[in-house]
């Protein structure tokens, strides 16, 4: 069933923030059938109705802009999408990123590019974007005994832009995406902004503006997304100690460390590295961490582990008889990505004069769209129980002007390794970093 584009506010917000369409500086109300369109076009629905209606919104259907939306079965370009952009990051010390949740926010925004603009996006996210997209949303968002994953998606469009109709009809369709309409300048929208990432992120991303948008910000699109699984087979905490752990650098440290002797676990190995993968309860997903050869830097690892290499790795699968130590953790990472995508090749979705985003509606002055922020929160904890991650995306647009030894093999995670989790089916992860530091 699709999400109705007003079920968050008419929950969280119990009408208190909903304003007048003049004011400048009130809280968001939910985008409603009476939005504009660029081209014309009506949006189906109460278009009579009061501004502070709950009714759904509803749209016409139209032919797409030349996205594949039927090939929801290829994760090849997601795959190559997920390496690059943590690729784009390894500057920095335990580097950790959702590319799902990156891919999800651009998808939303690169339904409205056109001409030279959404090639670039199709060649950064593939053409089958929309039906990849569709189909994680399908996949995806679950929840069982032990284990939970949920995404949500939103769009936050200033008053001063009128959306277009089939764009708002895909952010429905295929992204199951919630819409709000207000002064996205505004700090009411700022706190709105912040407690929907908090709600959908159970609080482990309480925030994620500390000041509000520029007064030329006219569409804001969030994906949020948040994990939290239990291992089918836990770590005894009577088994937690400190531990060395030693840095590429050399110094060493001491960190809480769980242990698990001589059990049999899902060994992977290659010419790389070698590495574990973990269950989570339920069995769809689970946490993988790979040691690099000795020797082998763990930046120069990853960038050897293409999609193929980690297929390679994960066909290796055997049970092996191991003594496993693996650092408890907690990680966050806060990462602005503009940077990043353009060296990935999203060049004109960032220049006011190049950028062509005609298919997400007209502002009021008719001046165009372009990407301002494209933003990344993400938190990571792992322990003895399992693991909770959650990650949330944003960006801003603005308007111009084996057999089994007889001996346990020693599997100890006491320097820098690489660690996701990993859908195994469609080798995609989720999230993926480099633990450089555990304390």
């Amino acid at each position: 069933m699709k999400r109705k584009w007003t079920k968050w506010l008419g929950i969280m917000l119990a009408g208190s923030m909903l304003v007048g369409c003049g004011s400048r500086t009130g809280g968001a109300e939910p985008l409603t059938a009476g939005s504009g369109t660029a081209d014309g076009r009506t949006v189906q629905g109460q278009s009579g109705a009061s501004r502070d209606g709950m009714e759904p919104l509803r749209t016409q259907a139209a032919e797409g802009q030349g996205w594949d939306r039927e090939d929801g079965g290829n994760y090849e370009a997601l795959q190559q999408f997920s390496r690059q952009l943590l690729l784009e990051n390894l500057e920095e010390v335990n580097p950790l990123l959702s590319p799902v949740s990156a891919y999800l926010a651009l998808g939303m925004v690169g339904m409205g590019a056109q001409g030279e603009t959404e090639r670039e996006f199709r060649d950064l996210l593939g053409g089958n974007m929309p039906a990849v997209s569709g189909k994680l949303m399908e996949r995806y968002p679950q929840e069982q005994e032990g284990m939970v994953l949920t995404i949500a998606n939103s769009v936050w469009v200033d008053q001063q832009l009128s959306p277009d109709g089939q764009w708002i009809a895909d952010m429905e369709g295929i992204f199951r995406g919630e819409g709000y309409r207000g002064v996205l300048s505004s700090q009411e929208i700022t706190d709105q902004i912040n407690a929907w990432c908090s709600e959908n992120t159970r609080g482990l991303v309480p925030r994620m503006l500390e000041e509000p948008l520029s007064s030329e910000a006219r569409l804001a699109v969030l994906d949020a997304i948040y994990f939290k699984g239990d291992w089918s087979f836990p770590f005894d905490a009577s088994d937690t100690a400190k531990r060395l752990f030693t840095r590429e650098d050399g110094t060493q440290l001491q960190v809480d460390t769980m242990s698990m002797y001589e059990e049999n676990q899902r060994y992977l190995h290659s010419d790389l590295g070698e590495g574990v993968l973990l269950p989570y309860q339920g069995g769809d997903f689970a946490y993988v961490a790979i040691l690099p050869c000795e020797g082998t830097q763990v930046r120069e690892f990853y960038r050897q582990l293409t999609p193929e290499k980690l297929a390679e790795l994960l066909e290796s699968e055997s049970q092996e008889l191991c003594n496993l130590r693996l650092p408890k953790y907690e990680v966050s990472f806060d990462r602005d990505l503009n940077d990043s995508l353009q060296a990935m090749g999203l060049i004109r979705a960032f220049d006011g004069e190049m950028a062509d985003f005609s298919g997400l509606g007209k502002t009021e002055q008719g001046n165009p769209l372009y990407i301002s922020l494209v933003k990344q929160k993400a938190v990571f904890r792992v322990d003895e129980k399992g693991t909770e991650a959650a990650a949330v995306t944003l960006v801003a647009m603005e308007e111009c002007g084996a057999l089994i030894d007889s001996e346990p093999r020693e599997l100890f995670f006491d320097r820098p390794f690489v660690y996701m989790i990993l859908d195994p089916e469609t080798q995609v992860p989720l999230f993926v970093g480099i633990m450089d530091d555990p304390s």
